[in-house]
């Protein structure tokens, strides 16, 4: 495999011709402070000095410029010479994770994939996953699955981390990651705290999203503790092999569910599980859609609010643009875009949080004021990571809930 990651990388950094257009758009250089190294023209640099260092056998450590990056792809919609700097950071933390240079592998990243791996869970609270469906009752014997992926849950968990990794120290952080990775079931003895705030936030708009379903005549069913974490932190931080087994295992628990459907509710388990298993999975076969597929927007009240909606990465800046929530949106309020929308969509800084959260915060911050320069009465987001990020005053709100506020008696 690694052979194919070099040639990979080689094919693209080698049409880089150091325009710098992708730095106008790359949400991690402004934050960073202007560092070249955390940008998107110093990533395809360092891809070129990574290739260096593989051929020659040197040492050098550029693990910090591609694990920041926020693989959102907005360079690529700009570059004259199609280079994809997100695609360049993406086989160089692959290549890192395989070892082929030392002392590159980021500790909280390889915490992260090995605790996935043992748990499905890449925090080890699988089963606390599932509270939010609490009274509420699935249909066994329905083709569709709800498959939440605990992206939404998992969001009660961030601030927790990040204030014990502040509390700890880089160095003891780093150190605490380095033993968990080795012994994946010290996680379980982590004190992670949940944010009972954003966690009760969460459970409802997965409530919402689930009452929308049904109010749309959807039965479906839902694995509850046995519902895994598909796999995004391991595909997105290059540890390939990892992922190539954890996929496949799964895709089985999807297709033993009986499943012919797989309704999902956030950008990154619709991509990963439409566009990245079939790569990684044979006969991958299962019907991948976003829960708003399933609703009529003729369900719902139009009005006069107004409200600016954040385009999640993974929806707008993928080959095969996901549009679906906008359209919604449309026809139920007027909506004004910011001025990094459609194919310049600005991140949230979300990727980043665990093992960058100070540029995460520098982000997020820049993002929620261009959203407010719009003048709306409402922000809204289609993403937990989204949300989570964005959520900095009350007129931000998630999709699912503020469409339930408008669905027709």
């Amino acid at each position: 495999m690694i052979n194919d990651l070099v040639k990979e990388l080689e094919n693209e950094v080698g049409k880089c011709i150091s325009c710098g257009f992708c730095e106008s758009v790359c949400p991690t250089l402004p934050a960073a402070g202007y560092n070249l190294w955390k940008g998107a023209r110093g990533r395809v640099i360092l891809g070129k000095e990574l290739l260096s260092t593989i051929k020659d056998k040197e040492t050098i450590n550029v693990s910090d410029s591609f694990y920041s990056c926020l693989d959102c792809q907005a360079c690529l919609y700009v570059c004259p010479a199609g280079v994809n700097a997100g695609k360049v950071s993406h086989i160089s933390k692959s290549i890192i994770a395989s070892d082929t240079i030392t002392g590159n592998q980021n500790p909280l990243a390889k915490m992260m994939a090995r605790v996935t791996m043992r748990y499905m869970n890449p925090l080890g609270v699988r089963e606390k996953c599932a509270d939010w469906f609490k009274g509420m009752k699935a249909d066994p014997d329905s083709n569709d699955l709800l498959y939440t992926g605990n992206m939404y849950q998992l969001m009660a968990y961030n601030k927790g981390m990040d204030s014990m990794r502040e509390r700890m120290g880089k160095n003891l952080s780093e150190k605490m990651s380095s033993l968990v990775s080795t012994i994946p079931g010290l996680m379980k003895l982590t004190p992670v705290k949940r944010d009972e705030i954003i966690g009760q936030k969460m459970d409802k708009t997965l409530s919402n999203i689930a009452l929308l379903l049904r109010k749309a005549g959807i039965s479906f069913n839902y694995l509850g503790e046995a519902e895994p974490y598909p796999g995004t932190f391991i595909y997105d931080l290059g540890y390939l092999d990892l992922f190539e087994k954890y996929a496949k295992k799964i895709a089985k628990i999807l297709k033993d569910s009986g499943a012919k459907r797989i309704i999902t509710v956030d950008p990154h388990t619709y991509d990963l599980l439409k566009n990245v298993y079939p790569k990684y999975v044979d006969d991958f076969d299962l019907d991948i859609v976003h829960y708003l597929d399933l609703i009529d927007k003729s369900s719902f009240i139009g009005g006069s609010d107004s409200i600016t909606y954040h385009e999640p990465c993974h929806f707008s800046l993928r080959d095969d643009a996901y549009n679906r929530p906008l359209e919604t949106l449309k026809t139920v309020a007027n909506v004004s875009l910011p001025a990094r929308s459609g194919r310049r969509t600005k991140c949230c800084g979300g990727p980043d949080e665990l093992i960058f959260p100070e540029l995460t915060r520098k982000i997020s911050e820049d993002r929620y004021r261009e959203l407010q320069e719009t003048k709306a009465e409402k922000i809204v987001t289609a993403c937990p990571i989204c949300f989570s990020n964005l959520n900095k005053g009350p007129e931000v709100i998630e999709i699912g809930d503020y469409l339930l506020s408008k669905l027709k008696n």
